[in-house]
């Protein structure tokens, strides 16, 4: 009996389970969803002025007011990213990871309780100039998480509308300011 060696068997397989998509799945990854229209209205201000550089300048010192270091900066693109570093401990994830770890340690089995620590909160901003009076300001905030060992244990959107209103108010203030000189 002729047998395929198991690296030309595992080569099929692969080869096999690589199909191409569909016009209909390719249609459908380029569609955005509902959610996509309230999430950029969330994270989009529209500021009536053509000073870019003083719009990055504000949201700079929004940024630094609100606790973040500024990582990077262009102003040739309109691009800010900064971040702060927090705890990220939940006590109700703490007490379940001991509780568990005590259940597996009555079993007889060692346990390694591991649960989420810090958490570096990053924003960038990016300006638009839309017109030659206008310029549109975007905002995105995201979670990095690590866990115990030090491992990535997840990256998520922020998308709390209440951090979106905070920031932005900030920064209408800011350019209020700068602009009457105050």
């Amino acid at each position: 009996m002729n047998r395929l060696p198991p690296l030309l068997f595992g080569c099929f397989l692969i080869i096999g389970g690589c199909q191409q998509a569909t016009t209909d799945q390719q249609i459908s990854a380029l569609k955005l969803e509902s959610s996509t229209l309230e999430t950029r209205q969330l994270q989009s201000r529209r500021f009536e002025t053509n000073n870019e550089k003083n719009i990055l300048a504000a949201c700079a010192g929004v940024l630094q007011d609100l606790g973040f270091n500024l990582d990077e900066s262009s102003a040739k693109t309109g691009l800010l990213i900064a971040s702060k570093n927090r705890n990220a401990v939940e006590s109700g994830q703490v007490a379940g990871q001991l509780i568990l770890a005590a259940l597996v340690a009555a079993m007889g089995a060692q346990a390694d309780p591991v649960w989420e620590q810090d958490q570096k909160i990053r924003i960038s901003v990016v300006t638009t100039p839309i017109q030659k009076d206008s310029i549109i300001v975007r905002a995105t905030f995201q979670r990095i998480i690590w866990n115990t060992k030090d491992q990535l244990s997840r990256i998520e959107p922020i998308n709390d509308p209440t951090i979106y209103r905070e920031f932005f108010d900030k920064l209408a203030q800011s350019v209020f300011l700068e602009a009457h000189d105050i």
